[in-house]
């Protein structure tokens, strides 16, 4: 690949993506030449000496070769080596370069946006950790061959499209420095079991301390491990996904609030009542309201739609199929005084007034 590398417009940080790529490039720096290249703007070039200071993130990774790199925010110098990405911060002073002798292979992404920031408030990228090594090389190279692909045809253009890829390198760097969080495959596992039993389990009272012993750990351990990995307690993540329970009722049953209640196994309508509005800022029933109308209406079914019962519907159906009434009567083992009288409903919530009429819309209704 020839060397290249581009610079874009600085659009506002409040993308719809929250990252905007605003740079990119590739570099094969030889063996005894000169580094750093003298083409780029005044605001990126730097030289050893005095080194520099960016006002965006840049996410470089050596893929050949080897040198050093330091920064204000890691103390004395640092080897860099095939496989190591660097992470550049806005407003930390860094400087970094090939070994003479060896020459590197450089590929880089410029981003700027909120992303960024939120990915460092949370920990997933850090100043103090700005060299990761990549364990699997290819997987960071085939996100850079993509970059390239992007920003050598029509940069401008599929900005957008390198955006995004920053956003994905963003969330590649959080899983390389998961080791520097704290996060182990033994840790994850406890909290992916954990986070399935208050699944499984949120319509019923959770004793946490007997889950941490289920799960064969201490319950502090549990307790650290899943607020660190999830962002929330346990307790708030079971309460949230009791909450979410009640929020699918709301929208794709007709339950009462009380029925809610007693399926998610709160002690009555009015503590549902008052956990769902301390959490979401309003009652069930006014929720329900403003949504839940639009998804029960497009999820009906056609029986449900007139307003029919299960069992007026399969009276109906046994119509459409030419039963008589004491057809109907026999195989339901009811009386007929009983289909006449669910027959009686049927006609009216039907608005109709015959057998045939009833079947004739049932069957509209039904192709429909």
């Amino acid at each position: 690949m020839k060397d290249y590398f581009v610079y874009l417009p600085k659009h506002p940080a409040n993308s719809i993506w929250g990252c905007v790529a605003t740079a990119a490039g590739y570099t094969n720096v030889l063996p005894n030449k000169p580094y750093p290249p003298n083409q780029h703007p005044l605001d990126h070039c730097f030289d050893w000496t005095s080194g520099r200071v960016l006002q965006s993130f840049q996410i470089i990774l050596i893929s050949a070769g080897s040198g050093v790199f330091e920064c204000a925010a890691m103390h004395g110098v640092h080897a860099v080596k095939p496989g190591t990405v660097m992470v550049l911060f806005p407003g930390i002073w860094h400087r970094y370069r090939p070994v003479t002798e060896t020459g590197w292979v450089e590929h880089w992404l410029e981003c700027q946006g909120p992303v960024f920031k939120q990915a460092a408030q949370a920990g997933l990228i850090q100043p103090k950790h700005s060299l990761l090594n990549v364990e699997s090389i290819d997987e960071f190279n085939d996100y850079f061959e993509r970059c390239h692909c992007f920003a050598r045809i029509d940069a401008l253009a599929n900005q957008d499209l390198l955006s995004t890829l920053g956003l994905h390198l963003v969330a590649m760097l959080g899983h390389l420095s998961r080791g520097e969080r704290g996060f182990t495959k033994a840790k994850d596992d406890i909290v992916q079991r954990a986070h399935m039993l208050i699944s499984l389990r949120c319509h019923e009272p959770l004793d946490m301390h007997g889950l941490a012993d289920e799960l064969g750990v201490g319950y502090s351990n549990l307790r650290h491990s899943f607020q660190a990995r999830i962002g929330m307690s346990l307790r708030q993540y079971y309460l949230n996904t009791r909450i979410q329970k009640v929020k699918d009722l709301l929208v794709n049953s007709t339950k009462s609030i009380k029925q809610i209640a007693d399926i998610l196994g709160f002690e009555s309508a009015a503590q549902l009542s008052k956990q769902f509005k301390v959490q979401i800022g309003e009652s069930p029933g006014g929720w329900r309201e403003k949504r839940g109308k639009y998804f029960r209406k497009r999820s009906l079914l056609p029986h449900q739609a007139m307003g029919l019962s299960g069992r007026e519907k399969e009276i109906l159906v046994m119509l459409s199929k030419g039963y008589s009434n004491k057809e109907i009567a026999d195989e339901l083992k009811l009386s007929i005084a009983t289909i006449l009288s669910y027959l009686k409903n049927v006609y009216g919530k039907m608005d109709v007034h015959s057998r045939t009429q009833a079947v004739a819309k049932y069957l509209s209704i039904q192709s429909s």
